[in-house]
This record gives structure tokens, C-alpha cells and sequence, in this order.
């Protein structure tokens, strides 16, 4: 069910990854030229068309799921609760942008690093506690503590860059 109930965030995913290509070269290169007026820029520009583009994705999700999830079987729309967990994580996610990207650039390799240490460590901890009780529903809890730990942490680290370069 969770396997099934994940399949569609693959989409968002996708987009991601090909709009991320397209704008990291021109981002990196505004953030190293100390051009934080242009990093900013594209960072929000690029987070608006990401969020244009994967958000009626997730909120088409949301509200289909107990029928998508049928396509698995009759026995796979129970996993509707998986599909609300993982739509809204990914919109909050997708709000988030590169932020990963940004810290990096701007010379924060540690902070992503340590960042990406403690999503995993939420992520296990939170399987832990959550799976045994809840099972599938409790795993997709598990990432999603993960995924939002990786997005949030380097937001808040790069307002404390302000100005030099603030999401």
C-alpha cells in the first residue's frame, strides 16, 4: 500500500529535479558573482514556477486518491491517509525550493551535511515510534519528518544569510 501510495510523488519529483538543472547553473553563478539581488531572484522565481507547476499535481492527489489508489487494487484506496501525508509534505517541500542548493552555493557545506544527518535521524526515529503502531501510515509520517527537516532547517539558516543571499 505505502509503495503504491508513493508512486505519484515521482511526478513532483521529476519536475523538480529537470527545473532544479535548468536554474542551478544560472543560480550558483548569481551567488559566486555576489550578486544577491539575482540569486534571490531566480531562487523565488524558480520556487513559483515549481510550486505553479507540482502544486495542482499534489492537490489533484490529494482529492483523487481513494480512486488513483484503486487502479493498485480494490484493497489500496485504505492508503488515502499515505496520499494526504505525502501531498501536503511535498507542496510544503516544493515551497521550500533549492534552499539545499542555495546553502551549498553559498558556501554552507557543513550546515547541509549536518542537515541532512538529522532529516535521516528524524526519519529512523520516527519510523521507529510510528510503524509498529501504524504501520504504513507511520512510515509515510517517518519521511515526511525527514523531508521537512531537510527543506526547513536550510530555510532558516538562509535568513540568518540576509542580505547576502536570502531565499
Amino acid at each position: 500500500m505505502y509503495t503504491a501510495a508513493t508512486r505519484f510523488k515521482v511526478v513532483g519529483q521529476l519536475v523538480n529535479q529537470g527545473l532544479a538543472q535548468a536554474v542551478q547553473p544560472r543560480l550558483i553563478r548569481a551567488i559566486a558573482e555576489g550578486d544577491s539581488a539575482g540569486a534571490r531572484r531566480l531562487y523565488r522565481q524558480a520556487t513559483r514556477a515549481l510550486m505553479a507547476i507540482t502544486w495542482p499535481v499534489w492537490i489533484g492527489y490529494a482529492a483523487l486518491a481513494p480512486w488513483l489508489l484503486e487502479l493498485f487494487g480494490p484493497s489500496y484506496p485504505q492508503g488515502v491517509d499515505i496520499a494526504l501525508v505525502l501531498s501536503a509534505t511535498m507542496m510544503i517541500a516544493t515551497a521550500c525550493g533549492m534552499v539545499d542548493v542555495v546553502l551549498i552555493a553559498s558556501g554552507r557545506t557543513t550546515a547541509s551535511l549536518v542537515n541532512i544527518v538529522s532529516a535521516v535521524t528524524v526519519t529512523i526515529v520516527l519510523d521507529l515510534m510510528l510503524v509498529p503502531s501504524m504501520g504504513a501510515l507511520g512510515a509515510a509520517l517517518g519521511w515526511s519528518g525527514g523531508v521537512l527537516v531537510k527543506n526547513v532547517l536550510p530555510l532558516v539558516q538562509l535568513h540568518g544569510l540576509r542580505p547576502r543571499i536570502a531565499a
